[in-house]
């Protein structure tokens, strides 16, 4: 049933200070610090995957564009040094020797050696190790042509040749080591051990030879490197990305075209990355300890700001139902909470002292109104009561010699008067409890009870547990008239059928309970609030409640009844002698 020490209705937990932060802030945080995070390393990593390759490409290019630059050099060379030889020079300069690492030779055309610097075998097994290389430079007359390479019989590394017709019919030849040209021009390229550089020519009896090879992968290591020399061998150029063990590789490819040559590089783009890429693809990571920061704020203000605000808010909840003690034990919390708390201690002292002397005030013009109340008791048994006792007396002797016609009106008035003295005296013991000052308190609600009852024609039972114990008799008094106001509202208000007073005492407490069984009502949620709705009666009896230091409970149910219940601690009202 509802206690009128309840507290209001708790608020709904979604409404807490730290839900709502942690819905609010905490949260939308964490989420943009996951979407920023997440969403910052995968374009940087598209970023970064897209900036290596195009930067592999372009160096590929740069290298394809050497390659080219260092062929057509000999090839502008060769030409002319066959038109030196037709002015009859047949020595060649040192410098230009130094371009053909495997010599330079002066042929008939049927390839006889004219000259040779320096004397090589290769020079007399051209017709043999190419057959039709002289006729095709014949065809071509003075342009420079290239052969395919081919290994020489020593079993050395691959060789080219190019030779061009001067107009005697003479033929220029200058050899080369591709490798050792291939190495100048890609040396920009092997920046590291994880770096595979290859030059492949398509050869035409079908295949792929290769001319120079850097780096730990081998041409058919796996299908990227295979598909890239295809593409570069068609003509293409462009990049490719190969997941492997050690990470993601990329493939850039280019084409030397007028040689059917194919130019790669392999590596991990991870690995060539600069630092600052680094740093940036890390950079969101930042919000990480922002996010932390938030996780501490939210912490600190659940700990050290909620949870005391919540702690004080319930002292605050108890100080308003009046309980004072409950504002002094600390909540703790920053200093502005306590601050606040020591204020609240402060106003309760104050309102403490304040109640106190309102109670004090209270509890004297009850005794006052007691002792009026016993004053005009007094009066009325003394005066009214004896001249209404003497009036009655003197209409018995009239009647006695009064005519036949006039005993009817004087017996009318002999009982007028003495329905009167019955009124007065059931005021007077309304006013002055009779069996409360002779009896005690046990007896006189006994008697209460049964008057109440008859008064109110519904069964009032009384029952009393215990050793009987005289209390002090402002207390005695106090609970008699609260007794008696309950029962009032029991017969005016509740529509009851039946009521019951119990009065229980031990060693340490007196118990007094009164309920009924009648229509109950809404109580109001705070004491303050009785008067504002009327319940007077039930103001008065906490107020007299506080005045013994009597704990009061009131249950009320719609369409169950009512219980009042009243404890009164023994050790606090000292008995009486």
């Amino acid at each position: 049933m509802p206690d009128l020490n309840h507290s209001p209705k708790d608020k709904p937990r979604w409404k807490g200070f730290s839900l709502q932060l942690f819905l609010i802030t905490v949260l939308p945080l964490a989420l943009l610090v996951l979407v920023v995070a997440f969403g910052s390393q995968n374009l940087h990593h598209e970023a970064m995957r897209s900036l290596v390759g195009d930067r592999d490409l372009r160096a590929v290019n740069a290298a394809v564009n050497n390659l080219e630059r260092e062929l057509n050099y000999r090839a502008g060379t060769i030409r002319m040094e066959a038109a030196r030889l037709d002015e009859n020079q047949s020595a060649w300069p040192d410098e230009i020797a130094t371009l053909f690492d495997v010599g330079i030779v002066y042929l008939d055309r049927k390839g006889n050696i004219i000259n040779a610097v320096p004397q090589n075998p290769v020079w007399q097994n051209i017709s043999t190790m190419l057959p039709g290389y002289l006729e095709t430079v014949v065809q071509k007359g003075g342009e420079a042509v290239f052969s395919q390479p081919f290994n020489p019989a020593d079993g050395g590394p691959p060789i080219m040749l190019v030779a061009a017709l001067d107009r005697y019919a003479g033929i220029s030849v200058g050899g080369f080591t591709p490798s050792v040209l291939i190495e100048k021009a890609v040396s920009s390229l092997t920046g590291g051990e994880k770096t595979t550089v290859m030059v492949v020519a398509a050869n035409p009896l079908g295949g792929t030879q290769t001319l120079y090879h850097s780096g730990t992968h081998n041409i058919d290591e796996h299908d990227g490197l295979l598909n890239a020399i295809q593409a570069s061998l068609n003509g293409q150029s462009g990049i490719q990305y190969h997941h492997n063990q050690d990470g993601e590789s990329i493939i850039a490819y280019s084409t030397v075209p007028d040689w059917q040559w194919g130019l790669l590089i392999e590596e991990a783009w991870e690995d060539i990355s600069s630092p600052y890429l680094r740093t940036t693809q890390s950079a969101p990571l930042i919000l990480v300890p922002v996010f932390l920061l938030a996780l501490v704020a939210l912490w600190f203000g659940a700990r050290r700001i909620e949870k005391p605000l919540k702690d004080l808010e319930k002292q605050a909840s108890s100080l308003a139902k009046g309980n004072f003690a409950a504002i002094h034990e600390p909540v703790g919390g920053i200093a502005e909470i306590r601050n606040l708390q020591l204020e609240l201690i402060d106003m309760a002292e104050k309102l403490s002292a304040a109640q106190q002397s309102l109670r004090s005030y209270i509890g004297d013009i009850t005794a006052g109104i007691e002792n009026e109340r016993r004053s005009l008791a007094r009066e009325l048994h003394d005066d009214t009561i004896q001249s209404l006792i003497v009036l009655n007396q003197r209409i018995q002797l009239a009647a006695i010699n009064a005519a036949q016609s006039q005993k009817e009106s004087l017996g009318e008035l002999q009982t007028l008067a003495q329905i009167t003295m019955n009124n007065l005296r059931q005021m007077i013991r309304g006013l002055r409890p009779i069996y409360l000052e002779d009896l005690g308190l046990v007896p006189a609600l006994e008697m209460l009870a049964r008057e109440s009852s008859q008064t109110g024609a519904i069964p009032i039972v009384f029952q009393a547990e215990g050793p009987e114990h005289r209390l002090p008799a402002q207390t005695e008094v106090l609970i008699y008239r609260m007794v008696q106001e309950a029962l009032s509202n029991v017969i005016r208000h509740a529509k009851a059928t039946h009521a019951w007073v119990t009065f229980t005492t031990n060693d340490h407490e007196v118990i007094l309970q009164i309920r009924d069984n009648g229509q109950g009502f809404r109580q109001p949620n705070q004491t303050s609030e009785f008067s504002q709705k009327g319940h007077f009666g039930l103001l008065g009896l906490h107020e007299r409640a506080e005045i013994i230091n009597a704990d009061l409970q009131i249950e009320s149910v719609i369409g169950e009844g009512t219980s009042i219940t009243i404890h009164l601690g023994r050790k606090t009202q000292p008995e009486e002698t």
